[in-house]
């Protein structure tokens, strides 16, 4: 197999956290800033002169640039760079390895050691400095190794191979965590095996630092059985509950996870107008219903289908109805155009467009809808409201008054001073909202700074290990943990039995293609190099997919790329969800550098679209 005959790819040069509290005046050695320095052997004048100057130099550039520092590029090496909270973390790497890689490989380092220990300086202040130097040695052993440079690029999880696999095992996984979460304490699982991601029901980056203690855990299983001592004397089921640090995002995205509003557990239907195609409206763009507006049903919170974990946050993302108001463009237009209508035609119609309404019903629900889809009435949704008040108020008073011109000039009258009041106060609520706004953007950075406390539990058999994030009283409840142990120790070792007797199969020789697939929503990796090292033969293909990914990431415009040499071509395609990479084996012909359309480099989307398709990979 390959992660236990794989050996630890150094990718980190140096690594350091700096305090830069502890350094303010000339005559402060830069030594008692050092938190942790890696390698750990480095000589300590070769750390100081480093660190030093890094500092020095970070905080000049974010001061002149009037921007925090991400990446500090030198002649062979590059550092990735992150400030927060007067600590200064740097990471360095060989210049070849993609600049989002090593900036993704360092928050992944940060996020790792705030999951465990908390906020930095509390951890230092609780804990001492040997303690944590060990915790970031263990950090940076586990995102070293384990994988190939695919995995490295990407920063993306280490699944299990299914192609070996019952797909009813990982179906079996799936339910395991489902029946965990009949417990209210329960928040979200994995199931890891060797290493190994089976299912889960985590975020990406969340399942990544789960995964920390349990790899660990593997590794060292792996080297006593290598040296000949067994592990017999340890029991076969363990359960072990560590102490874990969440921000408020995560934290809100476990207990309120996203519901879908189209299934409902009451066997009422709920009839909703009739939705545009359009993926993004204006009020210009919305159509005009035929319906009378007492025809739709009162939409509230309270007939919303929903789960028991939904928020409102989350019911209230639902795509609104089109609108049944009108801009006042339209509205000037189409009182010229009724201006050659009889007046038989305007007494049916409003100079609105809308059908008249004798009462205010309509109006309510309208202005029920609008608050429901944008959360705060926007300027021109306020003004269509008064406007249509004013009409209605028109209609009423008016109605016998008199008809045909009179009634359109009073129309235009009031048009124009309400588009006159809607602009001296649509001015004083533009400034009120970027007021709040701003503070609401200083709350939430407020926020994500602070972390919650948690605790998370590994019930661990054998080689297999379930992991779930629970509440803090999960502990002191009588009963819960009992429960969740019983309720999973068959299934658990059932799974367990199964998963040690399948084969993982011997690596596939080398085939006419090479291919990587990126899903980036779920941070996993399909590629036919994933069993096996990065040989000579796969050098230039790794080195390709780098170079593409890293442009892909720098240019959102960028959807499909070939790059080659004299010798081979990688086509590289992506979209919003997924990245792929494709090598058709085989020398290609040779060009002077002008297109030829004879070269094979072209034919590569065509074969890539064809050959991907038995891999579950459409390009269609």
């Amino acid at each position: 197999m390959a992660e236990t005959v794989q050996q630890e790819n150094k990718r980190c040069i140096y690594f350091f956290l700096y305090d830069r509290s502890k350094v303010q005046e000339e005559g402060d050695l830069t030594r008692a800033g050092i938190c942790y320095f890696y390698p750990e052997d480095t000589p300590m004048d070769q750390q100081e002169l480093l660190c030093g100057q890094l500092a020095g130099v970070s905080r000049c550039v974010s001061e002149l640039s009037s921007a925090p520092v991400r990446l500090l590029r030198l002649r062979k090496t590059k550092y990735a760079v992150h400030m927060r909270d007067n600590f200064l973390w740097a990471l360095s790497c060989v210049a070849d390895i993609p600049d989002v890689s090593v900036c993704a490989f360092l928050d992944q380092l940060i996020d790792l050691f705030c999951f465990y220990n908390g906020p930095v300086r509390q951890s230092y202040q609780l804990h001492s400095q040997e303690e944590l130097a060990v915790c970031l040695a263990r950090y940076l052993s586990h995102l070293q190794g384990g994988s190939t440079e695919l995995h490295h690029i990407f920063s993306c999880l280490r699944t299990i191979d299914s192609t070996n696999i019952d797909p009813l095992l990982l179906l079996k996984a799936a339910l395991i965590l489902q029946a965990c979460q009949r417990c209210p304490l329960v928040l979200a699982g994995c199931i890891l095996y060797r290493g190994r991601v089976v299912s889960t029901q985590m975020p990406p980056e969340l399942t990544v630092k789960v995964m920390v203690h349990e790899t660990e855990t593997f590794s060292q299983d792996h080297r006593l059985r290598m040296n000949g001592v067994t592990s017999g004397a340890s029991p076969t089921s363990s359960t072990v509950t560590t102490n874990v640090f969440l921000t408020p995002s995560e934290l809100h995205l476990l207990r309120y996870p996203p519901v879908d509003n189209r299934s409902s557990d009451t066997p009422q239907p709920l009839t909703r107008p009739r939705k545009s195609r359009l993926l993004s409206r204006t009020l210009s763009d919305t159509l005009i219903s035929d319906q009378d507006p007492s025809e739709f049903p009162h939409l509230s919170y309270q007939t919303l289908p929903s789960s028991p974990r939904s928020s409102l946050s989350d019911e209230s993302c639902f795509s609104p109805s089109p609108s049944l108001f009108s801009t006042p463009l339209r509205t000037s237009l189409k009182s010229q155009s009724e201006k050659d209508t009889p007046p038989e035609s305007q007494e049916h119609s409003l100079p609105n467009g809308t059908l008249p309404n004798r009462g205010t019903d309509g109006n309510s629900e309208n202005r029920q809808v609008n608050s429901l889809s944008n959360g705060v009435p926007s300027e021109q949704d306020e003004f269509s409201l008064r406007l249509n008040d004013r009409l209605a108020k028109l209609e009423l008073t008016d109605d016998s008054a008199g008809s045909g011109d009179d009634r359109q000039e009073r129309v235009e009258e009031h048009l124009a001073k309400e588009s006159k009041e809607a602009r001296r106060e649509g001015v004083r609520e533009r400034s009120e909202c970027m007021s709040v706004r701003s503070e609401c953007v200083s709350v939430r950075s407020e926020c994500e700074t602070s972390l919650e406390s948690m605790f998370l539990y590994q019930h661990r058999v054998r080689g297999l290990v379930l992991a779930l994030l629970v509440e803090p009283s999960f502990n002191t409840h009588p009963t819960a943990k009992d429960e969740v142990y019983h309720s999973s120790l068959a299934s658990l070792n059932g799974l367990e039995a199964h998963l040690r007797t399948t084969s993982p199969g011997a690596p596939g020789a080398q085939g006419p293609y090479t291919f990587a697939h990126y899903d980036c929503i779920q941070n996993t990796l399909t590629t036919n190099v994933c069993g096996r090292s990065a040989g000579p033969q796969d050098r230039p293909f790794v080195k390709a997919t780098a170079l593409l990914h890293s442009h892909f990431s720098y240019t959102d415009t960028l959807q499909e790329a070939i790059i080659r040499n004299a010798s081979c071509a990688v086509y590289g395609t992506r979209t919003a969800a997924q990245e792929t990479y494709f090598l058709q084996q085989g020398t290609s012909s040779r060009n002077s550098g002008i297109p030829n359309g004879q070269d094979s480099a072209f034919s590569l989307p065509s074969k890539a679209r064809h050959r991907l398709l038995k891999h579950g990979v459409n390009l269609l």
